[in-house]
């Protein structure tokens, strides 16, 4: 069953460009792990400041391998002091199988 994590990131307005060098550093490296199948993130269009982040894995055996990484380790690093608030983290499951159009795929 495939596994997915939002989480939800509000950064220090000065540190915005700095969080998003590291966030792309994380993204570089978990684009080429075996069961990562999305990895996106966006910022809020009236708070830049607030970016949420959406991975999707094959199952959640491939999510906890993901979180042993020597990257996402320096990827924390990275950003520990770039945060204003703590990030929230949403984990979920799917609710329904997807339906058969390319539309309906996460």
């Amino acid at each position: 069953m495939q596994f997915a994590v939002m989480v939800i990131f509000k950064i220090v307005e000065s540190r915005i460009e700095e969080f998003q060098k590291a966030l792309q550093f994380h993204s570089e490296n978990t684009w080429g792990e075996t069961g990562s199948i999305k990895f996106v993130s966006y910022s809020i269009e009236d708070d830049p400041s607030t970016i949420f982040l959406y991975e999707l894995y094959e199952n959640r055996t491939a999510f906890e391998s993901h979180t042993k990484t020597d990257y996402i380790v320096k990827f924390r690093d990275m950003t520990s002091a770039l945060h204003r608030e703590p990030a929230v983290i949403y984990r979920g499951v799917p609710v329904f199988e997807n339906p058969g159009s390319p539309k309906g795929k996460i």
